[in-house]
C-alpha cells in the first residue's frame, strides 16, 4: 500500500500531541515540578535538539535525503522546532502527568494512556526509518520555491517511492 509521507508525522506527531494533552489533563492546574519542572524541561528540549541535529546530518551522509530536500523549510523546522518544543512539551506534561497523584481509575487510564501513545510513536518511528517515503520536497533558496525537478534520483526516499509505486503497479495489473 502506498502512503505519501511518513507515518511518524501522519500518526505519530498526534499521538505525542494527545500524550501532552493527556498530562496536562492530569497535572490539571498545578504546574510541573521536580522531574517534570522547566529546567528538566528545558534540558530534554535541548537533548531533542542535539538529537535532530545529529539525525539530520547522519541522514544526510547515509543519502536519505538529498542536500536539497535536507535543506528545505520543512526539514528544517521540523529538526530545529517541532523536536525540541515537542520534547519540551512532552517531558514537562508527559512526565508531569504521569507524576501527578491520583489513584482513580480515570488517574491510571491517564498514565497508561500517556505510556501508550508514546510507545505507539516509538513503533510508527522504527516502521517509517525500515520505509523510507519521498520526505521533504527540495528547496531552493534562492529563488525562494521548491526545486522544479523534484527529488533527485540520488535519493534514497525517492529510490524507494520508485519501489513501492512500481510494486504496487505491478500488483494492479494481475
Amino acid at each position: 500500500m502506498f502512503v505519501p509521507g511518513f507515518m511518524a508525522v501522519l500518526l505519530g506527531d498526534p499521538l505525542l500531541a494527545v500524550a501532552v494533552a493527556l498530562g496536562v489533563w492530569r497535572m490539571g492546574a498545578a504546574a510541573p515540578g521536580g522531574p517534570a519542572g522547566r529546567w528538566w524541561g528545558l534540558a530534554c528540549g535541548g537533548v531533542w535538539l542535539c538529537f535532530g541535529l545529529v539525525q539530520w546530518w547522519g541522514e544526510l551522509r547515509a543519502g536519505f535525503f538529498t542536500r536539497e530536500q535536507a535543506m528545505a523549510p520543512t526539514k528544517i523546522w521540523h529538526q530545529l522546532v517541532v523536536y525540541p518544543l515537542l520534547g519540551y512539551w512532552l517531558w514537562t506534561a508527559g512526565v508531569g502527568g504521569l507524576l501527578a497523584p491520583g489513584a482513580r481509575l480515570s488517574d491510571v487510564a491517564g498514565r497508561v494512556l500517556i505510556m501508550a501513545c508514546v510507545a505507539g510513536w516509538m513503533l510508527i518511528n522504527g516502521y517509517d526509518r525500515r520505509r523510507p517515503k519521498l520526505g521533504h520536497s527540495p528547496y531552493d533558496w534562492r529563488r525562494l520555491r521548491p526545486f522544479s525537478q523534484s527529488w533527485s534520483a540520488s535519493s534514497r526516499t525517492l529510490s524507494a517511492y520508485r519501489t513501492e509505486i512500481g510494486a504496487e503497479e505491478r500488483v494492479g495489473r494481475r
